[in-house]
This record gives structure tokens, C-alpha cells and sequence, in this order.
């Protein structure tokens, strides 16, 4: 017997001799055209990817599975999402009194790796394919970055076999886990000291002869007993120790972070207090002419199943750490200090600027602009009644033309541009407001800014209408004293529609750029922002971030309806403090009241900081649970305006296409408030819409041509910038000129794009 065994133990090939790195994370699998992508947990050990359930009635315990893997070798865990389901379970917040640690949790399916291929996906940077031969495994990872990993690890365990078959490889897996099993207990011992010494009387072997193997077995067998579990000992003690000192590290970045905090306000309190005394003997002459600084902000105030997916597991724990998140604790904090003492625009006045920053430092517009004009709350009543219009017969009558020269009638649009959809972002511009009063590189500031990028998806729900595309040259422009805030757009290219943007608040700026690439996926649309949005404050620091993907669904039968899914991450460049905030996608089963959230946390150079916790839902709230154990609310939607609208537009993008007043005379001739067939479907005047937006895009056509030609059009306000490629970062920039423009009413260089 001890021959065979040693023939087995050496036929083990020696990559899965020396494999003891088992391969763990979570990771979005596709179940079917009913439940969509669904999150499981993979695990990749000895050339086997197995996957299990982590949510619903047949879910495993992760944190015993987890243990039972940490026996078998050197865990590696791939992706953000499976250290925190981990934890989870650990703190008992997804256990439930039905488990039974003794039982072993089962796998929902296998596959090995040694008569598997692997295919990435060219469409999308984080999917993937695993195929068997009999099964086809779609996954798709947080980032990039984990991808690379997986398939990696993927690759490097088709060859953990060195060619033996996975029947044979199962028969060497058994017998060595049966050999080690020998080498751990004494009962398992003295089976086999019992079986040799019957294997010996038989043989006929002497007394003396039985009693001196017995005893040089036993010997053998304490040696190397003592010796293992003096080694398993020493690993448990290291393991232990590494664990702690990780703890330990996380707990001392959290701790800098707060004390650099405090040691700001503390800077800033006494820096307040000195400029109180020096400020008292000017009192009498500032107080004698009115300042901008004392106009208070009146605008847009914030009010007070089975196969669900990983992040749902926040749900319960931020409801039970906090009570219902209607009523955020207010408890004091290192933290929350400064996030409760600017929660709402109410109590944020100009006087908190510095003086001199309204009369000067690029702010004196505002008060020119003062009084901000009276907004519209309604849009005009139409003056026909809408006609009912078929995809189908409108795809019918397509062809056999050039599609290049079809025009869809304008039922399919809402009376916004592009370029406005654009400025629906700044709804919220008061966080960033905000934002400017926290201390630089502050917690509190990075949980504003990325409030501030969940919020402009609020305004997308229910608006399943198409934004009318910008002309090449197109503007538009926003100017918003109330707020505190100016905004000019430009389409910059036409193949593909590049749109750029600058606006300028109080004490930031904002430049962006990009263009969006659509796939149709049948039954859906999908949309994929490709720029960046780059904020910088007056005190220097700069933020950039990227949209998420987003989706148009039921196209062919349904309800439409819009969806965002993806990983956003809002970076600080100066500090490398950055949060990752993952927007869950909903599947046809989904629940009402489980779709639309948001779930996220924060981390310094990759390094996660187990507080604070972003949670919430995009069309609604977003809150933070802090370190202190408060929970915060970041940032809350404005109620839907009182009579809405049948393109389910929002109180603020009702405003957006309004002329005023004061603007007659001021717009750029280029502005999209002046296109012709967007006002006249604002008007309810669809046949007169129709009419113009064939006119339009024919003359666009045209400049298309002539540019072609060799009189290329030229962006009026926004420049390229050279050696920098989309999704990288800025690719435009603003060159200024465009309010001096505006104040002086002579737009010089601006091209005829709306006239006859």
C-alpha cells in the first residue's frame, strides 16, 4: 500500500505539487434572458473553476468557505466587491440562524480549466467567456484591471495538470488529501499501524520483527507530527500577525486622515477668529455699500428575492446602523462636523466667500447679473395634438434609401439639446459650493464631489424621449446668478459627435468633453460615455471622473425604460484619495423598491477605507455611513415640478430652454434656444418641427460637404488639445472669450447654422 501511495504522490505533476494559491472573487455571471447578470463567487482552485451562490434561500456561508480554503493553501482574492461580502458575513450581517456550519457549500457549477478556452470581449473591457466545449460561462469583472487578473489566473491554471485528465487528476487529488489526512490524526495512524501488522503476521514475520517496525513507525510518526504542527502553528501565528498589522494600517490611514482634518478646522477656526478682530474696524465701510456676498442662494434647495446581487447586502446594515434614512443622525463627529454644518443651501450664504471674491477673482458677474430673472415652473401647452407614430412603419418606409439623407420626425424627441442635457449635471451645482468650504483633500470634500456626479443621473428617470443632436457649431449657454454659476457647451465634431463643455461657479470650474457610442443589443440600447469631467477648485485641487454606461430598454415590448450600470470613480489627483461607486443594474425580475442604487466606498492609492460607506439609489438620496457611526445624507433630489410634463422633464430642465427677457439680445446666433424645430416642438407645433428639422439637417449636410471640401469648420469657443486621446483625459479646452462676447452683444466669427 505504502508502494502504490508513493507511485501516486509522485505521478502528481509538479505545478499542482507546488499550487497552493486558490483564486477567489466575485464576478457578474449571465443566467438568462429573464434574470440578466447576476453576481456569484468564483473560485479557481486546482485547475477547477467552481461558482456558488451568495444571495437567495440556496446561498452558501462565504466566511466558512473562505475558511475551508484558507486550510487548502495561499488565498488571492481578486476584486474589491469579495473582501467586503466577506466581511459581511464575518460580522454576521448576512448569516441567518437556517445555516449549519457543518455543512459543506455546494457548488452550482464546475468547469476545468484544462479542456476549457478563454475569449475576451472586444465590445466591452470587462467581459469575458469561458468555454467547455458543453458550457458557455459569460462573466463580466468590476474594472479593467481585474480582468487582466482573471484571465491571467485563468490561463496560468490549464496547465496545473501537466496534460492528465481531470478523471485521473480527481484520483491524485484524493489520494493526496488522503495522505495528508494520515499525517494529521492519531486514529487514522493507528488504522494503518494495525494494517501493517496484520500485513506482517500474515508474511509470517516474527514477534521481534512486528514490534521493531511498529516502533520505528511510531517514532517516524511523532517526529514528523511535532514537526508539522510546530509548522502549521508558526503559519496560523504569521497569519494571524499579517492580519493584524493590515487591520492595524488601515486603521492608521483612517486615524491621519481625521486628525488632518481636525487640525484644519482647528487652523481655520483660529484664522476665523483673527480675522473677526482685524475685520471690525472696516465694518463701517463695507456695511455702507450693498455686497454681493450678502444676496443669499434661493434656488434648488435640497429637502430633508433569491438572486438579488452583492450590494443589496448594505440594504439591512445601513437601515439597522441608522434607523430609516429619512431622518439622518445628526451625532457629532470628526466627520460629520462639517457635512452637517453645510447640509442644505438654507444656511449657505456668499458671506462665506472670501471678500473680494465677488467683486473680483472672476465672481464680479454675478453681480452684474443680479437680479436673477423669474423662471419659467411649466412648459408651453401645445397647440396639436400629438400624432401616434409606429417604429415599425417608420422603419418600413426606410428601405431601400440612403440612410444618411432619412430624417426621423421629431415624436421621437424632447424639446432639449444634447448640450442642454449637458448642463442637467449642474441641478446640484450646491454641492460643490459646498464642497469649496471643506477643508482641501478632506474626506468630506471627495463624499460632496461624488454626490455631486450620482446626481446628475437623477433628472434621467422616465425620460426615455431622444435629445435633439446638435448642429456642428451649436451652443448654449446658461448663466445662472442665483446659483452662482455660468455654463457654455460647443459641439466641437460631428463624426462622432463630440460635445465640449466649461463652467465656471463661485470658487470652481468644471471642463468636459465626450461623446457617447451606442450598441444595439436587440431588445436594448446601450450608451457608452467615452471623455472626462475635470473639476478644480480656487484652492487648487482637481477631481476628474467618468460617466457610467447607459441602457435603454424594453425597445421591441415593454415599458421603455432607462437604467445606469457601472463603476465611476471620482479621484482626487493631489492626494490619491479616490471613491469607487458602483451603479447596480436591474434586471427584468428586479424589484421595484431594489432598483436604481448606488453602493460605494472610498480608498487612498487603492488601499479601501472601511469607513465611510456610500449608499442610496440615483433617482432618489445618497447617504454615507461615517466612521464615527453617524449616517450622513449627502445629497437629496428636488421634488418633480407640479405639473409635469409628457417628456417627464424635471423642474430645472424645464428652465433650460427658456428665453427670458433679459436674453433677448444676448444669445449667441448660434444658441440652441434659437433652433427653430426644437421651439416648435416645445410649442406643440409638430408638423412645423418636422418640416424645419429636414431643413436643418439638409443644410448640415451641406457645410458637411463644403467642409470637405477644403473649408473645414472650426470650433468658435473650445480648443483640441494635442497629444491626448479620448477616455484619457480632456480633449478640449475652453480658450475663452465667449462672456465678453456676451457682454459686449457682438459675437464675432459665430457661423449661420439655424438660418434660411
Amino acid at each position: 500500500m505504502a508502494s502504490t501511495d508513493k507511485a501516486l504522490q509522485t505521478a502528481l505533476p509538479i505545478a499542482l505539487a507546488e499550487a497552493d494559491q486558490i483564486v477567489v472573487g466575485v464576478l457578474v455571471k449571465y443566467v438568462n434572458f429573464g434574470k440578466g447578470w447576476r453576481h456569484r463567487l468564483f473560485v479557481l482552485s486546482h485547475g477547477v473553476l467552481r461558482y456558488y451562490k451568495v444571495f437567495g434561500p440556496s446561498r452558501i456561508n462565504v466566511h466558512q468557505l473562505f475558511e475551508s480554503l484558507r486550510r487548502q493553501g495561499e488565498l488571492i482574492m481578486i476584486g474589491a466587491e469579495t473582501g467586503v461580502i466577506e466581511n459581511k458575513w464575518r460580522r454576521g450581517t448576512l448569516a441567518s440562524a437556517s445555516f449549519n456550519g457543518r455543512n459543506k457549500p455546494v457548488a452550482q457549477g464546475e468547469l476545468h480549466m484544462q479542456v476549457s478556452t478563454i475569449q475576451e470581449s472586444d465590445a466591452d473591457y470587462r467581459k469575458f467567456y469561458v468555454h467547455s466545449g458543453t458550457t458557455t460561462l459569460r462573466l463580466r469583472t468590476e474594472t479593467k484591471e481585474d480582468r487582466i487578473a482573471w484571465i491571467e489566473a485563468l490561463n496560468r491554471a490549464k496547465g496545473t495538470w501537466g496534460g492528465v485528465t481531470p478523471q485521473v487528476a480527481a484520483a491524485l487529488t484524493s489520494n493526496a488529501q488522503t495522505q495528508a489526512q494520515i499525517a494529521e490524526g492519531d486514529d487514522e495512524f493507528l488504522e494503518l499501524l494495525a494494517a501493517v501488522r496484520g500485513k506482517l503476521a500474515e508474511k509470517g514475520a516474527s514477534r521481534e520483527v512486528q514490534a521493531y517496525v511498529e516502533d520505528v513507525l511510531l517514532s517516524e510518526h511523532q517526529h514528523y507530527h511535532k514537526h508539522m504542527s510546530a509548522e502549521a502553528e508558526k503559519r496560523r501565528t504569521l497569519l494571524a500577525l499579517v492580519k493584524a498589522l493590515e487591520n492595524e494600517k488601515r486603521q492608521l490611514e483612517t486615524a491621519s486622515v481625521v486628525e488632518a482634518h481636525l487640525n484644519n478646522r482647528k487652523l481655520k477656526r483660529s484664522e476665523t477668529a483673527d480675522g473677526e478682530t482685524r475685520s471690525d474696524a472696516s465694518e463701517s465701510i463695507s456695511d455702507a455699500e450693498p455686497d454681493i456676498d450678502e444676496v443669499a442662494d434661493t434656488r434648488g434647495q435640497p429637502g430633508d428575492s433569491e438572486d438579488e446581487e452583492f450590494y443589496d447586502a448594505f440594504d439591512e446594515a445601513g437601515r439597522s446602523r441608522s434607523g430609516a434614512p429619512g431622518s439622518p443622525s445628526r451625532s457629532a463627529g470628526s466627520f460629520s462636523e462639517g457635512l452637517t454644518a453645510s447640509r442644505s443651501m438654507d444656511n449657505l450664504s456668499l458671506t462665506t466667500l472670501p471678500r473680494g471674491e465677488a467683486g473680483g477673482g472672476g465672481t464680479g458677474w454675478i453681480r452684474e447679473e443680479l437680479p436673477a430673472p423669474p423662471r419659467r415652473t411649466r412648459l408651453p401647452s401645445p397647440q396639436q395634438q400629438e400624432k401616434s407614430v409606429s417604429l415599425w412603419s417608420i422603419i418600413k418606409e426606410c428601405v431601400g434609401k440612403d440612410l444618411t439623407k432619412v430624417c426621423l420626425p421629431v415624436y421621437f424627441n424632447e424639446p432639449l439639446s444634447a448640450l442642454q442635457k449637458s448642463a442637467e449635471d449642474l441641478e446640484y451645482s450646491e454641492l460643490l459650493d459646498q464642497a469649496a468650504e471643506c477643508p482641501q483633500g478632506s474626506v468630506e470634500r471627495m463624499l460632496l464631489v461624488a454626490a455631486f456626479a450620482v446626481s446628475g443621473y437623477s433628472g434621467t428617470a422616465g425620460r426615455t424621449s431622444k435629445p435633439f443632436n446638435p448642429l456642428l457649431g451649436e451652443t448654449f449657454e446658461f448663466v445662472c446668478p442665483e446659483k452662482g454659476f455660468r455654463f457654455i457647451a460647443e459641439k466641437v465634431v460631428h463624426h462622432p459627435t463630440v460635445v465640449a463643455a466649461y463652467c465656471q461657479g463661485r470658487r470652481w470650474e468644471i471642463q468636459a468633453d465626450g461623446d457617447v457610442k451606442s450598441k444595439f443589443w436587440g431588445r436594448s440600447i446601450e450608451l457608452h460615455p467615452v471623455g472626462v469631467m475635470a473639476l478644480s477648485f480656487d484652492d487648487g485641487e482637481e477631481y476628474t471622473w467618468h460617466k457610467v454606461t447607459t441602457s435603454i430598454n424594453n425597445l421591441i415590448i415593454g415599458k421603455l425604460y432607462i437604467d445606469h450600470g457601472g463603476l465611476m470613480r471620482v479621484r482626487n489627483l493631489a492626494t490619491g484619495l479616490s471613491a469607487r461607486i458602483k451603479f447596480k443594474e436591474a434586471g427584468m425580475l428586479t424589484p421595484a423598491h431594489n432598483a436604481h442604487q448606488v453602493r460605494g466606498y472610498l480608498d487612498i492609492n487603492n488601499e479601501r477605507l472601511p469607513k465611510p460607506e456610500i449608499y442610496g439609489k440615483w433617482d432618489e438620496a445618497l447617504y454615507a455611513d461615517m466612521p464615527d457611526g453617524s449616517q450622513q445624507l449627502l445629497w437629496k433630489i428636488n421634488p418633480p415640478p407640479e405639473e409635469p410634463t409628457r417628456y417627464n422633464l424635471t423642474s430645472w430642465a424645464i428652465e433650460l430652454n427658456e428665453v427670458t427677457p433679459s436674453l433677448r439680445g444676448k444669445l449667441a446666433p448660434t444658441d440652441c434656444r434659437l433652433r427653430p424645430d426644437q421651439h416648435f416642438l416645445e410649442l406643440g407645433m409638430y408638423d412645423q418641427a418636422n418640416a424645419e428639422k429636414q431643413r436643418l439637417e439638409t443644410k448640415q449636410r451641406a457645410a458637411r460637404k463644403a467642409a470637405e471640401r477644403g473649408d473645414p469648420i472650426v470650433p468658435r469657443w473650445f480648443e483640441p488639445i494635442p497629444g491626448v486621446a479620448a477616455g484619457e483625459g480632456l480633449t478640449y479646452r475652453y480658450k475663452g472669450g465667449y462672456f465678453e462676447a456676451r457682454k459686449a452683444g457682438v459675437y464675432e466669427g459665430c457661423r449661420d447654422i439655424f438660418g434660411t
